[in-house]
């Protein structure tokens, strides 16, 4: 839209080249780059730079600049994805009796585009043709790539840091609390009826489990404190672990919030990708090491967006030294040498009980990263309940599971039993099971199920997963884009083999007002 730019201070035989290099990117940015274009002292540095920098994020978008364009607004998404599906039927047809060669077509097209078309490994060629060929398929993948798009311009460009936008670009938060207040909408409007001819808003059956923040947050500290009081019986040790990426993957300082010039382009995603990377090797050395653990990690941004993970592990005594060595070496051997690498990289912290509990140290990273609750401030003196809000959006946008319970029983079976509330005829230990979790005594409930460290596959229950059957037809349901993809849907947990359901309920959509999917 190139609005508010005033273009006649820009050489007449450059106007367009300019116009042209600003013309794909949000108007705010255009503004940035259009001020830093002309505060360079030549013409050839001017040109240089806005070629050099919008070329670096066009290739990190991996959609070419005269393409690009992240000023599209939502009933564009809607037309883009209307026009994308409809040339996608349109390769289906042309080759309709090469079926390969019709999938390669339009796997290159939906690259072209930047999206990602469907993993071959995942789903069957009818599948991801079938996938390729549906607007609503494409709208949501559109979504998706043009807000993360966004929010890589507004991080290239050093407009995520804790004096700019800590954590997230305002941009993106914005976008975060329209599409939140939109799903409320949309679940409060969207009536689903059983079989018993029982109705309720989707908003009302969300806020009975995981998905209601309160919810959630309470389920984590119960798991949380049940490994503590575990760890206590077993005489294991706790420790608090912190490892953060290189420097490399910093886009800035957090006390200045200038740009830190070893960083090398990373993305957060770069930085997760990594950490995911160096926890594998640290997994596969532990196990072959012999060392068993058990705990959380939570995921959560520096004030420039980039990733660290913190961990609260337990583990027997004598094995507390070599974890941790173990653990450290594979943190520090990425540009170990580098400066603060020693002090900040990895940090280890033997959680004394004198001095304050296991699920304390926790406590304060679950609330920051799902709701602020009962925090004065956070790391940086922000507000934690705005910070909670940031980083939710942060989450979303770059797809970074906040939290994920390391070792331990099945948290699906947890959830499945306290949907039951009570079990009969099934054995005593079952019953005592059931009720643990009823309860929500995480302890007793591991302790019964084989133990912390007992192998999912030995213990107790299992989740039980049934092909979903139309019960008015009598027919396997099947995935809207391909016949042969069967719906398996989870039902409930077994035990010796015996299937017990907890889900008995079929719910249809009753009513659902207009609105996007």
């Amino acid at each position: 839209m190139l609005t508010g730019l005033n273009f006649a201070v820009v050489d007449w035989d450059d106007k367009e080249f300019v116009k042209g290099r600003l013309r794909p990117f949000p108007d705010f940015v255009q503004q940035k780059l259009f001020n830093h274009y002309l505060s360079m002292p030549s013409k050839r540095d001017r040109n240089a730079y806005l070629r050099e920098t919008t070329d670096s994020l066009a290739n990190k978008i991996s959609i070419p600049i005269k393409k690009l364009n992240l000023n599209v607004s939502e009933d564009g998404l809607r037309a883009d994805a209307k026009s994308f599906s409809s040339a996608c039927l349109s390769l289906r047809r042309f080759h309709i009796n090469e079926p390969e060669e019709a999938l390669l077509q339009l796997e290159q097209f939906a690259t072209i585009q930047g999206v990602k078309s469907p993993s071959r490994e995942s789903y069957s060629m009818e599948g991801i043709t079938g996938r390729l060929c549906d607007d609503k398929w494409w709208l949501r993948k559109l979504r998706k790539a043009h807000n993360r798009n966004v929010e890589l311009v507004y991080h290239h460009l050093n407009q995520v840091n804790r004096i700019k936008g800590i954590y997230c670009s305002n941009s993106t938060l914005k976008a975060r609390i329209n599409q939140k207040h939109f799903q409320q909408e949309y679940l409060a409007n969207t009536i689903a009826t059983n079989q018993d001819g029982q109705s309720f808003s989707l908003l009302e059956l969300s806020q009975k489990g995981v998905a209601d923040p309160k919810i959630r947050k309470a389920e984590l500290m119960v798991r949380a404190r049940g490994f503590e009081e575990l760890a206590k019986g077993l005489g294991h040790v706790a420790t608090f672990i912190t490892i953060t990426c290189p420097s490399k993957y910093h886009r800035s300082y957090s006390k200045s919030g200038m740009e830190n010039p070893n960083w090398e382009g990373y993305t957060p995603l770069d930085g997760q990708q990594y950490l995911n990377e160096v926890w594998k090797l640290i997994r596969s050395k532990l196990h072959r090491e012999g060392i068993r653990f058990y705990g959380f990690r939570v995921a959560e941004p520096q004030h420039d967006g980039t990733p660290h993970w913190h961990l609260l592990l337990f583990v027997e005594p004598e094995h507390y030294q070599g974890m941790t060595s173990i653990m450290r070496e594979y943190a520090m051997r990425e540009d170990s040498q580098e400066k603060g690498a020693d002090q900040h990289r990895f940090t280890e912290v033997k959680i004394d009980e004198s001095k304050g509990s296991a699920t304390g140290y926790i406590a304060k990273y679950i609330s920051k990263n799902i709701d602020g609750e009962n925090l004065d401030s956070g790391i940086y003196g922000e507000d934690p309940k705005n910070a909670a809000a940031r980083v939710d959006a942060w989450a979303a946008c770059w797809g970074i599971r906040q939290f994920q319970q390391l070792g331990g029983c099945s948290v699906t079976v947890w959830r499945e039993l306290r949907r039951l509330k009570s079990l009969l005829g099934e054995g005593k230990v079952a019953q005592q099971i059931t009720e643990a979790a009823d309860s929500s005594d995480w302890k007793s409930f591991t302790q019964l199920m084989g133990g912390v460290f007992c192998k999912r596959k030995e213990q107790a229950f299992q989740p039980h997963y049934e092909l979903s059957v139309d019960t008015d037809t009598g027919a396997v349901k099947t995935s809207q884009y391909c016949e042969s993809e069967l719906v398996r849907a989870l039902k409930g947990v077994t035990i010796a083999g015996k299937a017990i359901i907890t889900r008995l309920h079929e719910w249809r959509i009753a009513f659902q007002v207009p609105c996007a999917p």
